[in-house]
């Protein structure tokens, strides 16, 4: 909410919340004009352009159907639903209603992610050969939160934080074809998994390795990307390696989510596509559906990747 009403031309109109007082307090904290505790008092506020869905997963459908229902454009928080086919139902019903709907993939919206793109494709690395990503921080939860119960959250940090780093590699690389995913929960012995380790191939041929843990409290957030003639390596500075050449400048990121919601703004004015689409959202879970089936079946597996 301090995101959307720093940004020229936006502002937080009605925030909905379960809790009636807790939706109240919070609007009056966030300068929004009104707080209400059900979906149906949210979407009858005809002044909403726009409504940024964050609740639990299991909900996003229901709810995304509910505002295309309603005409309005969408911003869906990731992961986008509990399954593909979920998924499709929600790119379905936006389009027969002609909304825009975005996945809040939030660092597609960064310029440093940006740039780094655009390095790959003009090929200033050359071939690229494969991506690394580590994401280490410390998250200890309460027993009694959603994101613990699969039937709510449908995983653990696999599905709710590597999902941005997988979306990533997508983002700079292309299509993820293939998988292979293990998981573990040592620390805090959650239902689900606290870390997750990911291998995958891209259909140009490279390859990508994640590791995303919320058990690392000195941990922080790496990605490097190895090309045939060069190399980078982005943590708080961006190291850039061709040859002797070597160059390093201090990297001064974002706000995360400026940069979707500017994107995502424009697209509903204009009908464009956004950075992070539907599409992309579908794309997200049907890698993580993938990844969850190879720690089953303790195997490699294809992505299907059917729109």
């Amino acid at each position: 909410m301090p995101a959307i009403n720093a940004l020229e031309g936006h502002a937080v109109q009605t925030l909905m919340v379960r809790d009636a007082c807790r939706a109240r307090d919070l609007a009056a904290s966030h300068g929004a004009s009104n707080g209400v505790s059900s979906v149906e008092a949210l979407l009858a506020d005809e002044t909403i352009d726009a409504v940024y869905v964050s609740s639990p997963v299991v909900h996003h459908r229901d709810h995304v159907l509910a505002v295309a229902q309603a005409g309005k454009h969408v911003l869906c928080e990731k992961p986008m639903a509990m399954s593909s086919d979920t998924c499709r139902d929600m790119i379905e019903a936006c389009n027969n209603a002609g909304v825009t709907l975005g996945t809040c993939y939030v660092l597609r919206g960064w310029e440093i992610y940006q740039r780094i793109r655009d390095l790959i494709r003009n090929g200033d690395l050359g071939t690229l050969i494969e991506l690394r990503a580590h994401l280490a921080k410390w998250t200890p939860r309460e027993a009694d939160e959603w994101r613990l119960d699969p039937a709510q959250s449908g995983g653990g940090v696999l599905i709710d934080v590597a999902t941005h780093y997988l979306d990533l590699f997508r983002f700079l690389a292309g299509e993820i074809v293939r998988v292979a995913y293990m998981g573990s929960s040592r620390v805090f012995d959650w239902p689900v998994e606290e870390t997750a380790h990911a291998l995958v191939a891209f259909e140009s041929g490279c390859h990508g390795s994640l590791t995303a843990t919320c058990t690392v409290p000195n941990g922080g957030n790496l990605l490097e990307v190895y090309g045939s003639e060069g190399s980078l390596f982005l943590g708080k500075t961006l190291r850039i390696v061709r040859g002797d050449d070597v160059v390093e400048e201090v990297v001064v990121f974002p706000d995360y989510y400026s940069g979707i919601l500017t994107d995502f703004a424009h697209c509903t004015k204009t009908s464009n596509t956004p950075i992070a689409s539907g599409l992309d959202g579908l794309r997200g879970t049907q890698i993580v559906e993938a990844a969850y089936q190879s720690a089953r079946e303790q195997k490699i597996v294809t992505v299907i990747s059917v729109g």
